[in-house]
């Protein structure tokens, strides 16, 4: 179920005109938000839904720093965004493991031993971009047969010191399986997911960002050779 509202914010393809007065970044930012409600409509989910999905497809604009509190592994995430700049490290003592998004590439680094070691990564990130036609058409199809199954209710939520704005999926009478819940920051940034294989749950938030954290901390080395 998060799969598919994830589509509605985060797939990547042609673009449509928009007005005259904005720059490209902010056209292409109200496309998203346009993208996501047509997919929602589509579907038949509601208004409140509606605006949840346009929230989630600002993430990628906007600028904040998230912690996310140890897994039962013993394992922290924190992500540092300020677009086109991201960052996130995997934090598992005493090994953290970084992806750097930049303005030169998409960068694996990682410390060990206290010494960081930084390679280009395999799989480069592109700009978000926006759904073409038939994305739309099949992702709003996904949600419209999840609706047969589940409800969606929009809530207020605490979570990190911040209020947050949750979409809750439960199953209907006779449906196997668990609901799901996510959960954003006034800026799109996830803050909590539950119900899924890799639950999440935000313990720092804030729209500050240390932008030295995005610089990487090594040299890189040139990628792996494909055997």
């Amino acid at each position: 179920m998060l799969r598919s509202l994830a589509a509605v914010a985060l797939l990547a393809c042609t673009a449509v005109a928009c007005g005259q007065h904005e720059s490209p970044a902010a056209k292409t930012l109200d496309e998203r938000q346009n993208q996501a409600r047509q997919v929602a409509s589509r579907a038949g989910l509601s208004p409140a839904v509606q605006d949840f999905l346009a929230l989630y497809a600002t993430a990628a604009d906007n600028s904040f720093t998230v912690t996310y509190g140890p897994s039962a592994a013993g394992a922290s995430i924190v992500l540092v965004q300020d677009p086109p700049l991201r960052r996130v490290d995997l934090v598992a003592p005493p090994v953290t493991r970084s992806v750097f998004v930049t303005a030169q590439g998409t960068y694996d680094c990682a410390l060990d031993n206290q010494k960081w070691a930084c390679e280009q990564a395999q799989q480069q990130e592109g700009p978000p971009g926006l759904l073409a036609p038939a994305d739309i058409d099949r992702t709003g199809a996904e949600l419209q047969a999840a609706k047969t199954n589940y409800t969606f209710a929009v809530t207020d939520r605490t979570i990190a010191g911040t209020r947050a704005r949750c979409l809750v999926t439960t199953p209907r009478p006779g449906v196997a399986g668990g609901g799901s819940t996510l959960c954003l920051s006034p800026r799109g940034a996830v803050l909590l997911v539950e119900g899924a294989g890799n639950p999440l749950r935000a313990v720092k938030y804030s729209t500050s960002v240390d932008t030295r954290r995005l610089a990487l901390p090594a040299t890189p080395e040139p990628p792996p050779i494909k055997p």
